[in-house]
Order: structure tokens, then C-alpha cells, then sequence
């Protein structure tokens, strides 16, 4: 299987987990995740690259 077969079936693998997910759990507890991922990204993308990498290293150790 060549990486982009992989990369896609992993990505799809993920998508079924997280609908199934989704689909189990009420509205609140799953969009509070969510919440928690997007303002994550959200607070990385204004992370000057020195930051990040800071960030990246403490959660590598």
C-alpha cells in the first residue's frame, strides 16, 4: 500500500470513528472536544515558529 492509500484510508478510518462518535454521545460532549481542538489550532496559528517549536519540545520530554 503506498503512503497516499494509507494516508487516505487512515483519514477515513478516522472519519467513520468519529461519526460513530458522534452519533452516540449528545451534542454537548462532543462539541466541547471539538471546541477544545479548534481553539488549539487556533492558538497555535498565531504561535511565532520559535513558540511552537518551545511548545512541540515540553510535550516531547
Amino acid at each position: 500500500m503506498s503512503f497516499i492509500e494509507k494516508n487516505n484510508k487512515e483519514r477515513l478510518d478516522f472519519v467513520d470513528k468519529w461519526s460513530k462518535y458522534v452519533l452516540e454521545h449528545d451534542d454537548k460532549t462532543w462539541s466541547k472536544q471539538q471546541n477544545v481542538i479548534i481553539n488549539s489550532g487556533l492558538k497555535s496559528a498565531k504561535m511565532t515558529k520559535e513558540e511552537y517549536l518551545n511548545m512541540k519540545e515540553k510535550t516531547q520530554s
